[in-house]
């Protein structure tokens, strides 16, 4: 499968505030649009639908031109916009949980086919259900030209890597394990996507917000960052600074160096949105880039 090199996800639209109303939300996904975004990504567990069906309701105008992708794997059980809480998540990779997710996935997203559906974090004893049934499930609704490509989307490399060595994916997301703070899926993960021909989209660019360059900002993978996380940050930020580059511009341009990836940026807002696409223009020197190398090979060594 062909993806842009740019995309949005839109996990950001599933929970309402004044940032994320409906209107702001359509205003950033037409911004988006205008910029050339083609490649949007979603999931039934944002919102508990609501972020399928803002963005099936912004794109119903660009069906023939926007590529979409969507997720299975848990049920909705918290109310329609609201963040489900562990105790409202429910998963399910059983085969008909899976077709009936997807229909209702086409109606919110007024689509009658999907590109992509990625199997949404099938970890902690998960993956065999996912490759047993779910897969074969979404297999066949390929077969019959609901749904275009099939992968999986998960935050973690070993569950992504188990995946592709069980059977033939299309796509591999992988979100915060290709950052400046977090190489763990340069050694392993990247290079089997490459031996498998497998184009990657990468997100959590910025780790939840310790590398988004903004005061207050210190979280990494929705905790509060540890010290020595906060530590590194502080000395990727000294090399950028050396540099005259924001430390947002070289963590959101580190995805475009692979030749096969998708950069999926997760923007909140029109303001952020413009700001991401800015940083991604920004020229950065190579020197800067080796140096930020140095310290991702390093210290995140030491760090995992």
């Amino acid at each position: 499968m062909m993806l842009p090199k740019l995309g949005l996800g839109c996990a950001a639209f599933g929970v309402l505030t004044d940032a994320t109303s409906d209107s702001a939300v359509m205003a950033l996904i037409d911004h988006a649009w205008n910029a050339g975004i083609r490649y949007f990504d979603t999931s039934p567990l944002y919102g508990s639908g609501r972020s399928e069906v803002l963005l099936g309701r912004a794109l119903a105008d660009h069906r023939p031109g926007a590529v979409l992708s969507t997720k299975v794997g848990h049920r909705l059980t918290a109310p329609f916009g609201a963040r489900p809480s562990p105790a409202e998540r429910r998963t399910d990779f059983s085969a008909r949980f899976v077709v009936s997710s997807v229909d209702e996935s086409l109606t919110r997203l007024q689509r009658e086919t999907i590109d992509l559906v990625l199997l949404h974090d099938p970890d902690e004893g998960l993956l065999d259900e996912a490759m047993d049934e779910a897969l074969p499930a979404l297999r066949e609704l390929q077969h019959r030209g609901v749904i275009a490509a099939v992968g999986i989307g998960t935050n973690r490399v070993d569950t992504a890597l188990r995946a592709i060595a069980r059977a033939k994916l299309d796509v591999v997301l992988v979100a915060g394990r290709h950052t400046l703070l977090d190489r763990s899926a340069d050694t392993r993960l990247l290079p089997a996507c490459a031996r498998a021909d497998l184009p990657v989209i990468l997100g959590g660019l910025l780790n939840s917000g310790l590398l988004a360059d903004r005061p207050g900002r210190e979280t990494f993978d929705y905790a509060p960052a540890p010290a020595e996380m906060l530590a590194m940050r502080d000395r990727l930020a000294g090399i950028c600074s050396a540099h005259h580059v924001p430390l947002r511009a070289a963590a959101l341009q580190l995805a475009g160096r692979l030749a096969r990836a998708t950069t999926l940026l997760g923007p909140a807002t029109v303001e952020e949105l413009k700001d991401s696409l800015a940083m991604l223009k920004l020229a950065i020197p190579e020197d800067c880039w080796l140096a930020l190398d140095v310290v991702g090979e390093t210290d995140a060594v030491a760090l995992r």
